[in-house]
Formats: structure tokens, C-alpha cells, sequence
């Protein structure tokens, strides 16, 4: 009985919470943002307001209606083009080892896979269509040009830089530029650990949602040590496909 009006609280609190959502490339930190988001704020953070969270915002047709997007605070995560490659090739392949369906098909060596297509799409969606990009740093381009571009007078709209969330993750409070949010606590409450994937769940307290797994190394993000993987060749790749544009937007021209 206990849990069961735990349970109706926690569904009732989630009805009134002021709604938000998230998105990202994958491998971008879509999961950590989330928590930050729900553990330090009275919000609901969803994956799918905008549509598949790592596809970018679709362009849908008005419909007769003012504008066919939801009118809630859109917040996306940006990691950096390398650090983003490789971290989308080790979850590549840890999963297929696993013997995991993931959302992406991929060469699967390394020296390929940087410079090879990849197609993305919703594992969890039966049927779900896909996207194929020439290589994981087109993907790149594609999202956040996307989501660099929307028009702020029709969207509110803020990115974070994953790095800067790991260096300090106070910088969450950036949110508050976009949109008034009600605190949890005065101190803010951060995972600690990698987390695994998240769903949107109405079923437990905001900070028992989230699991975590496998130690997370934020040194690798803060000294820039993933770049250590890859070679002077698939650095000049990298750069290359990278648009320029974004990557003085976002932070990352010195790379």
C-alpha cells in the first residue's frame, strides 16, 4: 500500500513539473544532462518532445496551427567532434559484443570506422527509419547545425558543451537563461558515475531513476586525452569534415 501511494505521489508531481526537453547526437550525454536537469530542478525532461531525441528537430508541417513544436524549453548537449567519434566507436563495439541491438550500423575497426558511413536510426522503434551520413562527423554537422540554426524567436533553445558539464557541472545553471526553474536544493546534485541509458518513467522518485555502471573518467574529457586515439591522418579528417562554423560556435576551434 506504501508503495503503491508512493507511487501515485511521484505520478502526481510529474503531472505539475514544468516540462522540458533534451536532445543530442548519440554518445553526446543526452543521459547526464537529463539527470542534472531532473535531480537539481522541479522539471520533467523528455526525450521525445521534438521527436527522436538523436535526430535533430524534424521539419514538420504547420497543420493549420501556429507551429506544429510544442512550446516547452529545448535544451541539446554538444561534445566535441573527436571526443564524440570516439566515443560513439567504443559504444559501437562494446554493444555488438555484447550481443546488444544498437542504434547504429558502423564499420566496426577502428581505423574504418572514423572516415566510414554509419547510418543511425531507433532501435527501440519498430520499423524505424534511417539516416545515413558519409561518416560519423557528417552526423555530427547534421545534428547541431540543425539545432545551432533554430530560430530563437519561435524556440528556446540553449546548448551545453558535455566537456563543460564534466568540468562543472554548475554550468546546468545556464538553463535558467532560457527558461525560470524552480531548485530541488541549494547544492547540486550530480551522478558521479557513467549512467546508463534513460527513459522517460513516471514510476519512481526523479534521483532513483538513474543507475549507474562503469567508472566514469571525466579526466579523459578535461585534458583531452581521447585525442591520444587517433592518428595525425584521422586528425586531419576530423578537421576537415568538421564545418568550421560550429566548431568556432561551439568552442572548439583551437583543435
Amino acid at each position: 500500500m506504501n508503495g503503491l501511494r508512493r507511487w501515485l505521489g511521484v505520478a502526481r508531481e510529474r503531472e505539475t513539473l514544468v516540462r522540458v526537453s533534451v536532445v543530442g547526437a548519440l554518445r553526446t550525454g543526452t543521459n547526464y544532462l537529463k539527470f542534472l536537469l531532473e535531480s537539481n530542478y522541479f522539471v520533467r525532461a523528455e526525450f521525445d518532445a521534438f521527436g527522436w531525441k538523436h535526430g535533430g528537430v524534424p521539419i514538420l508541417p504547420a497543420a493549420g496551427r501556429r507551429s506544429p513544436y510544442p512550446d516547452i524549453p529545448l535544451f541539446y548537449v554538444v561534445k566535441n567532434p573527436f571526443a564524440f567519434v570516439l566515443s560513439l566507436h567504443r559504444y559501437h563495439r562494446r554493444k555488438l559484443d555484447e550481443g546488444h541491438r544498437i542504434s547504429l550500423i558502423a564499420a566496426h575497426a577502428w581505423e574504418a570506422f572514423v572516415t566510414s558511413p554509419i547510418v543511425i536510426f531507433d532501435s527501440q522503434l519498430p520499423a524505424s527509419p534511417q539516416m545515413r551520413f558519409a561518416n560519423p562527423v557528417q552526423y555530427w554537422n547534421f545534428i547541431y547545425w540543425n539545432l545551432e540554426n533554430l530560430d530563437r524567436r519561435h524556440f528556446r533553445v540553449h546548448g551545453l558543451n558535455y566537456e563543460d558539464l564534466v568540468a562543472d557541472p554548475e554550468r546546468v545553471r545556464d538553463v535558467e537563461q532560457v527558461v525560470r526553474l524552480t531548485r530541488r536544493h541549494d547544492a547540486l546534485v550530480t551522478p558521479g558515475n557513467a549512467l546508463k541509458r534513460l527513459a522517460d518513467r513516471a514510476d519512481d522518485a526523479p534521483t532513483e531513476r538513474y543507475e549507474t555502471k562503469e567508472m566514469f573518467d571525466a579526466g579523459s574529457y578535461t585534458t583531452r586525452r581521447y585525442m591520444e586515439a587517433f592518428t595525425e591522418s584521422q586528425r586531419e579528417f576530423v578537421r576537415s569534415e568538421a564545418n568550421p562554423w560550429l566548431m568556432e560556435r561551439r568552442g572548439y576551434g583551437g583543435f
